[in-house]
């Protein structure tokens, strides 16, 4: 491995050496600014730490000078191993060059000694070198951490709370992040509190897998799943942790400017209230996809309002994808007096999966409407 590395770090100063500034550069990662350019001309100005991350790093100028006063050298060798390190485990400019910028820390690591082992630990619990890649871009703060004291001990802290291995890998993909916070204190009070609000095991499974980020310091949290209680959530069903991820996730403000969205479409509070009650997402669909599907149905297809909060759910389903492609049918069939035949409610034509929906209401039309299943495609390719 380290004969590799020697080998490409050869290879990317021979190719990115400037002889401006006589270190590390990469000429397609960053768009410079004028600033950038004044400062080439002029490479004794700063310091070779400050012209190196601004050069080959792409640092803002502030941030370079910031970064300089904890992180200094004075020759390339380190971080050009270090850059080098990043793109021999599959890291692109971009990926690398992002890592560099978030934690400016590992530019001076080593990167055998600190960062080779949490790959290595990844890639050993099943991720794949793509996923490593992925986790490591987006949370670059895990390659500061120590694998022994923070990184392994939270990982099997929280494989034990989900319950399995493969449900743990996927959490960590949606939130790495959890892997660099005290776990013990953190999350382990909040799975006690839901368990002493008697909420089942597999729905606190299913929020630790999907939502993990919900799981606020104890006193908060306790908080939320009371309002929750008090909502009238049964907390045997799953819709009550959906309720406290949603109650978690959105500010007040937020949370009143999405009830007046739906008030402008003729839905009182507590017709509002009852929707959230029966589909908590409900509630997170944005502003304008809520006004984009009120106005479709209402406006195109001639439905009430309260069809809609009577089936929240509908608002879940993709606008561009489901929702009008199927109407499309929908209204074909009706058109030719077919809508009966298909013995399915127009609700449960939306949400059934693609290949039910072709079964139960495509083809059953087929001898009478041949062209649906063509047409129906169509939209679905126009929509992609």
């Amino acid at each position: 491995m380290s004969i590799l590395i020697r080998k490409n770090l050869h290879k990317v100063r021979f190719a990115i050496r400037s002889s401006l500034t006589h270190h590390f550069y990469i000429s397609h990662i960053h768009p410079y600014s004028s600033s950038l350019t004044s400062i080439d001309r002029t490479p004794n100005q700063h310091s070779f730490t400050v012209n190196y991350l601004i050069n080959s790093c792409g640092f803002p100028l502030e941030k370079a000078i910031t970064a300089s006063k904890y992180h200094n050298f004075e020759t390339p060798e380190k971080p050009d191993r270090v850059i080098a390190f990043l793109f021999n485990h599959g890291f692109t400019k971009t990926q690398a060059l992002n890592v560099i910028r978030k934690v400016p820390q590992v530019i001076v690591s080593n990167p055998e000694k600190t960062l080779l082992p949490k790959l290595e630990f990844f890639k050993s619990k099943g991720f794949s070198s793509t996923d490593v890649v992925k986790i490591l871009s987006t949370t670059p703060k895990l390659l500061l951490r120590s694998l022994d004291n923070q990184i392994i001990p939270s990982f099997e802290l929280f494989k034990n709370l989900i319950g399995s291995e493969e449900k743990t890998l996927s959490a960590i993909k949606r939130s790495a992040g959890l892997l660099s916070v005290d776990l013990d204190s953190r999350m382990t009070p909040s799975v006690e509190i839901l368990r002493e609000f008697n909420v089942p095991d597999v729905n606190i499974t299913y929020l630790l897998k999907y939502h993990p980020r919900v799981f606020t310091p104890s006193e908060r949290f306790r908080q939320t799943v009371e309002e929750v209680k008090g909502m009238g959530f049964n907390p045997l069903r799953v819709t009550f942790v959906l309720a406290i991820y949603v109650l978690n996730s959105l500010s007040k403000l937020v949370w009143e400017k999405k009830i007046e969205v739906y008030k402008k479409w003729g839905l009182s509070q507590d017709e509002i209230l009852v929707a959230f009650g029966k589909y908590p997402l409900f509630i997170m669909v944005s502003e304008d996809k809520i006004t984009r599907v009120m106005d479709f149905f209402v406006n195109k297809m001639g439905l009430e309002s309260l069809f809609v909060s009577k089936r929240p759910a509908l608002l879940s389903l993709s606008f561009e994808k489901r929702i009008v492609p199927r109407c499309f049918v929908y209204q074909a069939l009706q058109a030719k007096g077919l809508i009966r035949g298909t013995n399915i409610s127009f609700s449960t034509m939306l949400k059934s999966p693609e290949t039910l929906f072709i079964r139960k209401v495509v083809n059953l039309a087929k001898e009478e409407a041949p062209e649906l299943l063509k047409l129906y495609e169509k939209k679905l390719a126009l929509a992609r």
